[in-house]
């Protein structure tokens, strides 16, 4: 094609046709400005559409995290609303010293109570296509504002499980072990609920057999004022993480929903 241009031009100034040498060079740069035009524009859609499957394939993997923060915050949920069941029972036997606890109930109860969880945030699809530069071309500005609040407000989670752990290591576990812990069982662990399990862990502690007979009073416990005191620190803790479980799911819900509709 180029020789057959460079052909005409050399027969045009050959033949001394100036005029038409200099309509046909005008007419040459428009199509070569035409043609990079046509390839400039091929380029963009290819770009564009390049840029549209990365966001397809984000959005997808988004999801998946999204299914996944879903199932931790119901487990979540499950685990403070049966923590809160139990802190129940035990205030109420606290609050009644004529209701008899046995021992054997006792322990199934308190045992939960020192298991607290850490919450895990699924992240990962946000923050590798943060790191490679795949928002610089996102299309939804809105779902990408709300996926960065969604993950920002992670840490009031965090601070609200965290709040527990903090007050069981505190106060819990210094007041429980007053208490011989000969009273735990392979029937002890049987209320705990936890994302492992620790069923193996309760077997291995009623192997080893105690020979100290010692007297378990664990009554003594239940009427310590700092008894009571814990378990309704404990229980507002937990409704505290209720509550901030609820907002986190109504956040996935609604951030679902607009992914969804596109």
């Amino acid at each position: 094609m180029i020789k057959f241009f460079r052909r005409i031009r050399q027969r045009l100034l050959a033949e001394n046709k100036v005029s038409r040498y200099l309509l046909y060079a005008i007419g040459e740069i428009i199509l070569v400005v035409i043609g990079i035009l046509i390839a400039l524009q091929i380029n963009n859609w290819n770009e564009e559409q390049i840029a549209k499957r990365v966001e397809h394939n984000f959005l997808e993997n988004l999801l998946l995290d999204l299914e996944k923060d879903e199932e931790k915050l119901q487990f979540y949920e499950k685990f403070y609303t049966k923590r809160i069941e139990y802190l129940d029972t035990l205030l109420t036997y606290v609050r009644n010293p004529n209701k008899n606890m046995e021992l054997q109930k006792f322990s199934m109860y308190v045992e939960p109570i020192f298991y607290t969880i850490n919450p895990i945030s699924n992240a990962t699809t946000f923050e590798a296509a943060k790191t490679s530069g795949t928002f610089n071309n996102f299309s939804q500005e809105e779902i990408l504002k709300d996926l960065s609040q969604y993950n920002a407000d992670f840490v009031i989670l965090e601070y609200a499980f965290n709040s527990i752990l903090r007050f069981v290591e505190n106060h819990f576990e210094p007041l429980m072990y007053t208490l011989p812990e000969d009273y735990m069982n392979e029937d002890t662990g049987n209320l705990v609920i936890n994302e492992v399990d620790v069923k193996d862990f309760y077997a291995k502690i009623a192997s080893i057999k105690d020979y100290r007979n010692l007297d378990t009073d664990h009554k003594n416990i239940l009427r310590n004022p700092k008894m009571e005191n814990y378990l309704i620190g404990d229980m507002g803790r937990s409704y505290n993480a209720l509550g901030k479980i609820a907002s986190r799911q109504e956040q996935l819900k609604a951030l679902k929903e607009k992914i969804a509709s596109l």
